[in-house]
Parts: C-alpha cells; structure tokens; sequence
C-alpha cells in the first residue's frame, strides 16, 4: 500500500559528497537511507514551472519517495510505501 501526502512536508536531508541521500530527517526522527532510484522532472515552463530531483529511498523502517525542490533548494517527502 502506498501514502500519498497531500502536503509534501518539509524534511531536512543529509548528503554525502556526490550529492546522494544518506538520511532523511521527519517527525522527529532520524532515518539512514539508500538511494534506490533517481530521476530529474523538469516541466511546466509555459506556466508554474517544476524542477525537482525525486529519490526512492529505502531505511530499516520505510520506503519512500522524497525530492529536492530546485526552484527553492526546499526537501519534501512526496510518498511513503508500507
């Protein structure tokens, strides 16, 4: 079963040094991740642009999709795969 989040929240993310996700930071929690998948959506450029880098990731307690907002620099969770 899948959640989609109809607010993506916010979440802070930290990196290593060739820019791939280690860990992702949400409700107080920290979790290790792998990168599973990635992918780059660039669209919208007649109206509301988007940019965004996604990630599957994948921790001891969850999958989930999450992405950098490069139009602001802001991380958001988009997913969560039970």
């Amino acid at each position: 079963m899948t959640r989609l989040l109809r607010e993506h929240p916010s979440i802070g993310v930290e990196l290593d040094a060739d820019g791939l996700v280690v860990a992702v930071h949400w409700a107080g929690r920290r979790e290790p991740v792998e990168v599973c998948n990635r992918w780059r959506i660039d669209e919208g450029w007649w109206r509301d642009p988007i940019a965004r880098d996604y990630f599957k990731v994948v921790g001891s307690r969850w999958l989930a999709l999450v992405y950098l907002d490069r139009l602001d620099g802001t991380w958001h969770l988009e997913r969560v795969y039970d």
